[in-house]
């Protein structure tokens, strides 16, 4: 079985041994500065300013065609959201479910709720595996804080149509950065810049999204 980049040796892997992988030490910068803008480059070398706001996702994974076995890679893949349009420097972005912490809460606690308001899914059908490394995104002075979780069956998603236009199931080989090209994207304040991106039927996933999808394909390309 052919497969890509440094996944060649991940012919069978059960979602255990993704959690062994996470509990190691992470790539981190030096992989999410593979899709990183050229806007948070610099940042990627500094301390996450103290006053940053706190916020956090889930990256989903589930079994292709709905079934409930985990033990092929290629049959992994990953929930992606459109955000709708709104008055904000993510507006129409490509994302993983998630959003700004509430006071009290942890990420994890933060991460499910928001995976709830905007997707339907409740926590207790999420099986967590573990986090990746945290990123500060400059725009809109939030830090991300990262969990990868199994959810074996969605069943049928509930969307909120104010914050999610639509969503997508992407196989988890799709995420390689040698797949990524240079994109030029507008930013808030009417600059153009460019950034590695990948593009999967009309979804355009770059940014901090893209970043974190950068790290976690390291890590299950980083078992000798």
């Amino acid at each position: 079985m052919a497969l890509t980049g440094k996944l060649y040796y991940i012919e069978v892997m059960k979602a255990e041994k993704i959690s062994g992988l996470l509990s190691g030490c992470l790539p981190g910068r030096q992989a999410q500065a593979e899709m990183c803008p050229a806007l948070m480059r610099p940042l990627l070398k500094e301390e996450i300013p103290a006053k940053a706001v706190d916020s956090a996702v889930n990256l989903i994974l589930r079994p292709q065609n709905g079934g409930s076995s985990f033990d092929e890679l290629l049959d992994w893949q990953i929930l992606l959201i459109r955000r709708n349009t709104y008055r904000g420097v993510h507006s129409g972005q490509i994302a993983l479910p998630g959003g700004k912490c509430e006071p009290g809460e942890s990420y994890w606690q933060t991460a499910c709720r928001e995976t709830f308001e905007e997707v339907g899914i409740a926590c207790e059908r999420l099986e967590i595996q573990g986090a990746l490394s945290s990123i500060y995104v400059q725009p809109s002075n939030f830090v991300i804080h990262p969990f990868v979780v199994v959810c074996r069956d969605f069943g049928e998603l509930s969307i909120n149509p104010r914050e999610v236009v639509d969503y997508k199931l992407v196989p988890v080989l799709e995420f390689d950065p040698a797949r990524a090209s240079d994109r030029d994207f507008t930013y808030p304040d009417g600059s153009v810049r460019q950034s590695p991106a990948w593009v999967y039927q009309d979804y355009v996933v770059w940014g901090a999204t893209a970043m974190i999808l950068a790290e976690f394909y390291r890590v299950l390309s980083s078992r000798p």
